[in-house]
């Protein structure tokens, strides 16, 4: 029982170390893409190296999805996701109103019907674009947990999202929600994760992934922005292998630091791991930075993603203290 406790404390460390690293990654992106410091080329494109994040955590949700009830997953799945983005999607809203307030623009349309049409077509509010993530994972979670009750094979799942995904990308129709696309394409990851995620580490996978991801790196890169599923490089249906690839030897390079660091060196990686125990919050609430600096600044793009990055420093340091702090209180 001991081995097994101590293996199941180490598999958590090696992913939150992973998860710690790609939010990072998600945050400084966000920042790039919206300062448009490679335009018109997409930052997942001239920095293709972890642009399976957002695969990566439903990848991670369906390896760790537990065995409820329909009714308990859904409280638990409404607890853990929907409260958090109805509460952050409220302070961006309400972030929103101040800023019209400020630009002077507090017509109907600009305050009511332009914030019920980005939460109808991106899933999320105004100065809370990143949230659109936590409901697009209930909604993956919850359609998991269904199909999986009633025994639908996980290879039927993971061909049909692929299909929708590829379809929608095909025949994009402004009328569709971005729900659809990256829902679908979120069961692929989430299924993935939950089915065949234990063979991550068998040696043969292993070198498979590594040969595919560099070979995806050394020609022209597949990748899908997955929020809007759109294909920015390369092919659509190699999106999901490179992604896969990338996932695989991404958490199998975290799980050999940890194995091969000494403890007394690995520590010192441990701000790393509890921002990624803190995902979460980081990433619901980072796009109230990012965005309210992009709104007002007159700086060249570098500069204002360099305000940015010293704005995530200077904000969620102390949060992030306090929140370990409080966690080992607990202890």
């Amino acid at each position: 029982m001991e081995k097994e406790s101590s293996k199941q404390c180490a598999r958590v460390r090696y992913m939150d170390l992973a998860g710690g690293i790609l939010i990072i990654w998600v945050m400084v992106y966000h920042a790039l893409s919206t300062c448009k410091v490679f335009s018109p080329i997409d930052p997942r494109v001239e920095l293709p190296w972890l642009t399976f994040s957002m695969p990566w955590f439903y990848y991670k949700s369906g390896q760790l999805f537990k065995g409820r009830t329909m009714m308990e997953g859904l409280r638990n799945d409404f607890k853990k996701l929907v409260t958090p983005f109805l509460k952050w999607s409220l302070a961006g809203y309400a972030l929103y109103l101040i800023y019209q307030f400020i630009d002077g623009d507090m017509s109907f349309k600009s305050c009511v019907t332009h914030p019920i049409n980005s939460l109808y077509k991106y899933g999320c509010m105004p100065i809370c674009i990143p949230a659109w993530f936590v409901m697009s994972l209930f909604f993956v979670r919850v359609i998991s947990r269904y199909l999986l009750s009633k025994h639908v094979s996980p290879i039927i799942i993971i061909v049909a999202g692929v299909a929708i995904g590829y379809v929608l990308n095909m025949h994009d129709d402004p009328m569709i929600p971005y729900f659809c696309m990256n829902v679908s394409m979120g069961l692929v990851f989430f299924m993935i994760g939950n089915k065949y995620g234990r063979f991550e580490r068998n040696p043969m996978v292993i070198a498979a992934c590594a040969a595919g991801y560099v070979l995806f790196l050394a020609t022209v890169p597949s990748i899908v922005g997955h929020h809007r599923n759109v294909l920015l490089s390369g092919n659509y249906l190699l999106w999901p292998v490179y992604a896969y690839c990338g996932i695989v030897v991404f958490n199998n390079v975290c799980r050999w630091i940890e194995m091969l660091l000494p403890e007394k060196v690995f520590k010192f990686l441990r701000p790393l791991t509890f921002v990624g125990e803190s995902t979460m919050i980081l990433l619901v609430s980072h796009g109230l930075i990012y965005l309210s600096i992009v709104r007002y600044s007159t700086l060249s793009p570098w500069a204002t993603v360099g305000i940015i990055v010293a704005t995530y420093v200077v904000v969620f340091t102390p949060v992030l203290v306090y929140r370990y702090r409080k966690s080992v209180a607990r202890q």
